[in-house]
């Protein structure tokens, strides 16, 4: 009896060392972007990790903007697409392994339950099962993308973009403060014609003058692309001042990067657009409140 139970003491010992030992081990597998067969070039875009110890899913994602540098005409909707279906898909799959899987069954619940194999260039590689050595999970997320997905910062801040959607619900945030009907008395979407061309505006509405609304960001990533878009809308301001008199007035709600570094660029985008003849505003992100009242007065009070 006592051989017996000192037999059972020590399977039970290494059952608990085996099961301990796999749930100290981790499976994952590298989402790839294959942009042709041919030229067989392959870049790392996210990381699917799968812990045994917690039957849990984690999913790192890398950042478009290499994709986009070397294929001019990648699709990044088709990319944000994507993404967001394998999120979805691991968000209500709970049907996982039943116990530890192995490389082969990993694989195959990949490709059945996550992403198709013929997923319009994306697919995931083969899996690798690897001792988990870091003290939580999270650090192993954090660590593995630093490796495997290069120019990824995972502790990078969420930015919200200051992009023309931005700046037009905000400035109608400062509209609707305080009289919710205001922006019926607008008229919207419209447009005017030069000889040109047919320049388009979100809002417009009658004070002393005609007054025409239209966002412009220059929240963008360098000083190229600031200042090829304030030349643009100069050019278009230029255009707009040889057809329209004084009586018209083209207000531009502006944003300025974020990035400090451009800072000095901004203004002299600035510069750029004031040099125009046309009558205009040029109305910046803390000036929105000060337009909106000035717009309120001449629609309810004057």
């Amino acid at each position: 009896m006592v051989e017996f139970s000192q037999r059972k003491k020590a399977y039970l010992c290494k059952s608990f060392e085996r099961e301990y030992t796999m749930n100290k081990y981790l499976t994952y597998s590298i989402l790839q972007y294959k942009h042709s067969l041919v030229l067989g070039e392959i870049l790392n875009v996210g990381i699917l990790f799968y812990f045994h110890d917690t039957n849990k899913f984690e999913f790192a994602v890398g950042d478009a903007t290499r994709l986009k540098a070397i294929y001019p005409h990648f699709d990044n909707s088709l990319f944000n697409g994507y993404i967001k279906t394998i999120e979805n898909k691991l968000n209500s799959n709970t049907k996982l392994f039943s116990g530890y899987p192995s490389i082969n069954s990993f694989g195959d619940y990949l490709h059945k339950n996550i992403l198709a194999i013929d997923a319009a260039g994306y697919v995931f590689a083969e899996p690798q099962q690897v001792r988990n050595i870091f003290a939580d999970n999270r650090t192993v997320v954090n660590e593995y993308a630093k490796l495997l997905l290069p120019g990824i910062n995972v502790n990078k801040p969420h930015k919200i973009k200051h992009n023309e959607q931005y700046l037009l619900t905000r400035f109608k945030g400062y509209l609707l403060k305080d009289y919710k009907d205001v922006v019926d008395k607008l008229n919207k979407d419209v447009s005017l014609r030069t000889n040109h061309y047919n320049h388009k505006f979100d809002f417009q509405w009658q004070g002393s003058t005609q007054n025409y609304i239209k966002p412009v960001s220059f929240d963008l990533l360098n000083e190229n692309e600031i200042l090829n878009k304030a030349f643009l809308y100069s050019a278009y301001l230029d255009d707009l001042s040889k057809n329209y008199d004084k009586t018209y007035s083209f207000d531009f709600l502006i944003a300025k990067p974020q990035d400090l570094s451009l800072s000095n660029t901004f203004n002299n985008a600035l510069d750029i657009l004031e040099s125009t003849k046309a009558t205009k505003k040029l109305i910046r992100e803390n000036e929105f409140d000060k337009y909106s009242q000035t717009i309120l007065t001449e629609l309810y009070y004057q």
